[in-house]
């Protein structure tokens, strides 16, 4: 699935030279946490988002001025940082350096960028043009969409569930080949081995609930602690120790 598929095409903006007040009234009004932002051209130039917006003096969130030496030392970081905390138009606040994806992009490229960034959402664009915006609850929508559509899957038989589980389990490559018995009735599924973490009952449970036509998973696995090592045992031989020969 590509980022075509999901995005967000009807996108709220903003203008670099807007007010600031127009643009939080507009994330209030949409119910949205951050706007791109275009310039007089149409050409996206930034994004404001909320985290853009925290440390102001009107809440009381802006940090200490700093010292003296500080100016010394980077007088035009000081002067952006104070732009940035006491400005009243968008192209004060909004963050420049822009992290932004192309609709062709798969959606693991997409989130895979999320992530990286720690952003929660990347506009999409075409030749600088804004074309659309994905956001976490694009993504979020995409998933449910897919779970939804997996329920929907048609009616299976209990040989084709258990021969999917199988290959489901044998694909986490986690568990060796015979170490896990998959038993299926009725759409039922019963799965029965030894294992050494409850982790790995966790991991095989996931694995299984994910194959469509499954209705539900019971367990009979028994979790078995590996052996720990055992220290040998320690000769008294110190002062009044009994050592023997």
């Amino acid at each position: 699935m590509i980022v075509r598929n999901v995005m967000t095409r009807k996108v709220a903006s903003v203008q670099a030279g807007s007010s600031i007040e127009a643009a939080i009234a507009l994330m209030l009004e949409r119910r949205i946490s951050g706007l791109p932002v275009l310039d007089r051209e149409g050409a996206i130039v930034g994004i404001v988002t909320e985290g853009d917006l925290l440390r102001r003096p009107e809440l009381g969130t802006a940090p200490p001025k700093p010292g003296w030496i500080q100016f010394v030392v980077d007088p035009d970081r000081l002067a952006e940082t104070y732009a940035r905390e006491h400005g009243r138009r968008v192209s004060d606040v909004m963050t420049r350096r822009l992290v932004t994806v192309s609709p062709d992009a798969t959606l693991a490229e997409a989130a895979e960028l999320m992530a990286r960034h720690r952003i929660r959402r990347v506009p999409v664009i075409v030749h600088g043009r804004l074309a659309g915006i994905l956001a976490r609850a694009d993504l979020l929508r995409a998933l449910h969409a897919a779970l939804t559509r997996s329920r929907a899957t048609p009616s299976r038989s209990d040989a084709e569930i258990r021969a999917a589980v199988e290959a489901a389990i044998a694909e986490t490559g986690l568990f060796p080949a015979g170490r896990v018995t998959v038993a299926v009735a009725g759409g039922d599924v019963i799965l029965h081995g030894t294992l050494t973490g409850e982790r790995q009952r966790a991991a095989l449970r996931a694995a299984a609930e994910a194959v469509p036509g499954v209705r539900m998973v019971c367990d009979g696995l028994a979790c078995v602690a590996p052996p720990a090592d055992h220290a040998p045992p320690v000769t008294d031989d110190g002062p009044g120790g009994d050592v023997r020969a």
